[in-house]
């Protein structure tokens, strides 16, 4: 049996190797590759849809007024019907215009007779240059006030510009009308258009004869719309670019109504998606750690559009490279990197 002296020399001598198969040991721990979830960066179709709020129009909308300041004196049209393209609506006093057309053509027929003599003279040279030109310039004058006269009367006629719905007459039979007095409104419901803006970054995803759907309140029909018109400029004030669509067949649908629209874009254009969960902060914006050599490196990128779980990536990144994607927080630059599973 050992003395104690002895037990206790043993102890002190066996300590240092096991401080170094501690170290040894904690040295193969560090050195072992953290094993990760991957994403191999790839071109995959995308299409994105944006969510976006409108404001419903008619196809053609005018508030229809008289050119001439006159007494209405008869109504044709009946509130709330529909009516033709040139169909007569109001008529408008023109009993003055018309007795003066009378007038001018009476002083017409009598300068026509007279050409006709100054002509008849004319064969025989007895009469000057200036009578036949006094004569001539009588009926020119003549023919060019009664063509005035009869666009005076005949804007006493107010018709429909367009076939449409009228609406609710501001103006009674009897009233004293000017340019300034709104008769009543008229609208072309038979196709709708419905105006909405996108934001600036996706000016140059979406282009004319692009598919749309709309939804507006208290009416659960779901309807689909193309888009038309880009206004060529974006938004000084709100950096959203002006975009309208139309729908052809509004069922129920009234101009000024409040749309919720949904754009779907077509593909990307540009850039690739990676899970959202793989982007991290990094000292310039955002970054991603990419494996090189089997080894994370923190590669710094331009993140586009979001979704729920994807992220564009516009630059930073190529085809065919290897993202982490999971073990993010224990990552290091230059830190060997095993996929999972592998």
């Amino acid at each position: 049996m050992l003395a104690p002296t002895a037990i206790a020399i043993r102890r002190v001598l066996a300590l240092p190797l096991l401080v170094a198969g501690a170290v040894a040991q904690s040295g193969a721990a560090a050195a072992a590759p953290l094993s990760a979830e991957v994403h191999l960066v790839k071109s995959t179709p995308f299409a994105q849809t944006l969510a976006t709020v409108g404001t419903l129009r008619a196809n053609e909308a005018v508030t229809l007024v008289s050119e001439l300041s006159r007494r209405l004196v008869k109504i044709h049209v009946r509130e709330g019907s529909d009516v033709a393209a040139g169909e007569l609506l109001f008529k408008l006093d023109d009993s003055d215009l018309v007795a003066e057309l009378r007038e001018i053509e009476v002083r017409l027929k009598l300068a026509g007779a007279n050409k006709k003599r100054v002509d008849n003279v004319l064969t025989r040279s007895a009469i000057s240059q200036q009578e036949i030109d006094i004569s001539t310039a009588d009926l020119n004058l003549l023919e060019a006030q009664r063509h005035t006269k009869t666009v005076q009367i005949s804007k006493t006629e107010i018709r429909a510009p367009f076939g449409g719905r009228v609406g609710v007459r501001q103006v009674s039979e009897g009233a004293f009308v000017t340019p300034a007095t709104p008769l009543i409104t008229l609208q072309d419901v038979s196709r709708i258009k419905v105006d909405f803006p996108l934001p600036e970054r996706y000016s140059g995803e979406v282009q004319s004869g692009q598919k749309f759907t709309f939804t507006v309140a208290g009416n659960g029909q779901v309807f689909d719309g193309l888009v038309t018109v880009l206004e060529p400029a974006i938004d000084a004030t709100t950096r959203s670019l002006l975009v309208r669509g139309l729908c052809a067949a509004p069922q129920g649908l009234l101009p000024g109504g409040f749309a919720e629209v949904a754009l779907t874009l077509d593909e990307l254009a540009h850039g690739f998606m990676v899970p959202s969960q793989a982007i991290v902060p990094s000292p310039r914006g955002q970054g991603l750690y990419v494996i090189v050599a089997g080894k994370a490196k923190l590669q710094p990128v331009e993140i586009g559009i979001r979704t729920a779980d994807q992220v564009q990536i516009l630059r930073g990144v190529t085809e065919g490279d290897v993202v982490v994607t999971t073990n993010l927080l224990r990552l290091r630059p230059g830190l060997e990197v095993t996929a999972a599973g592998k």
